[in-house]
């Protein structure tokens, strides 16, 4: 079960669908037995219980995964299209906003934020030394 926080019945803030039901990741790491096996792709939370004894790759794979974001080896793996369709049977809900990860292009881009004064700094100092070195040295040098 969600969370009363975690459930989708209010807004969250963050101006999502209000019928989507939230769960933390604690929760989801509850399930992680054959009798109920939950997992995490890509923020979304899924009950796969069902689906263990007709796993192509078998159940046991899916057990280690149970209770965890198993994203990394979803993708690791390289499902088809056609086991990425059949996975939407088994959605019952989003991991809730404040359990998430920041996506990687999030930590490239907060990368690119701190390091970006590099950017203007350096063309910046870089003029200003030029000038300075052709004011006082070629300049003076052709008054000469």
């Amino acid at each position: 079960m969600a969370t009363p926080e975690a459930s989708g019945s209010g807004r969250n803030g963050q101006g999502s669908d209000p019928a989507v039901t939230y769960y933390r990741l604690e929760e989801v790491a509850k399930r992680n037995t054959a009798e109920e096996t939950w997992m995490v792709i890509h923020g979304r939370v899924y009950d796969i219980t069902r689906f263990l004894s007709e796993h192509p790759g078998g159940e046991e794979v899916l057990l280690e995964q149970a209770g965890a974001d198993a994203t990394e080896s979803f993708e690791d793996v390289g499902h088809s299209p056609d086991a990425r369709e059949m996975l939407k049977q088994y959605y019952i809900g989003d991991v809730h906003p404040n359990d998430l990860k920041p996506k990687d292009g999030d930590k490239v881009r907060s990368y690119y934020f701190v390091f970006s004064w590099a950017y203007w700094i350096v063309p910046i100092v870089g003029a200003i030394l030029i000038g300075f070195l052709y004011r006082h040295f070629w300049a003076d040098s052709k008054s000469s």
